[in-house]
């Protein structure tokens, strides 16, 4: 019987990014990638003519990830926790409320954005984050990865919180 697979949770800006970097697939493939459906949403939102826009195949990215829903009773008391969490962007709102009402030691939380990492510290899962370089290179990728998407950018900004700074 094969070992199930390790839960990571993804925002919209990791998808884009592994998709743009072209480990997405690979990623989808090694671990149990799960969302809120407000990042299904964002994936699917932008101007499509804009230089640069990623496309993400989402019959695809809808079949190997699972997409869950997010309550107003989870919402509440994830802000109730993190006073930071209503000023996030729709779709890392929903991930970390939903992430923080699961096991904290059945998950891994990949994130870009220094506010979403902010929140997810006051959450208590700072020690679950973990950044899309390291979750390529436990697919055997080493894509050329903007610097916020890094392991040292995500180690720099868990320690700006904790020191206080950020």
């Amino acid at each position: 019987m094969p070992s199930p697979r390790e839960v990571i949770y993804v925002d919209t800006n990791v998808v884009l990014e592994a998709q743009r970097t072209g480990c997405l697939l690979d990623i989808l493939e090694r671990f149990d990638v799960r969302t809120v459906e407000m990042v299904r949403i964002e994936i699917q939102t932008g101007d499509q003519r804009r230089e640069g826009y990623v496309t993400v195949d989402m019959e695809e990215f809808s079949a190997k990830t699972t997409i869950n829903r997010v309550t107003d009773v989870q919402l509440l008391q994830a802000a109730s926790r993190a006073p930071s969490l209503p000023a996030l962007d729709p779709g890392e709102r929903d991930l970390l409320a939903l992430v923080a009402s699961e096991n904290p030691r059945s998950l891994l939380l990949t994130t870009a954005d220094k506010a979403a990492v902010k929140t997810a510290c006051q959450l208590g899962l700072g020690d679950r984050l973990i950044s899309l370089e390291e979750i390529a290179g436990q697919c055997g990728k080493n894509p050329a990865l903007k610097k916020h998407y890094s392991k040292a950018w995500l180690g720099q900004v868990r320690a700006e919180f904790l020191f206080d700074t950020l």
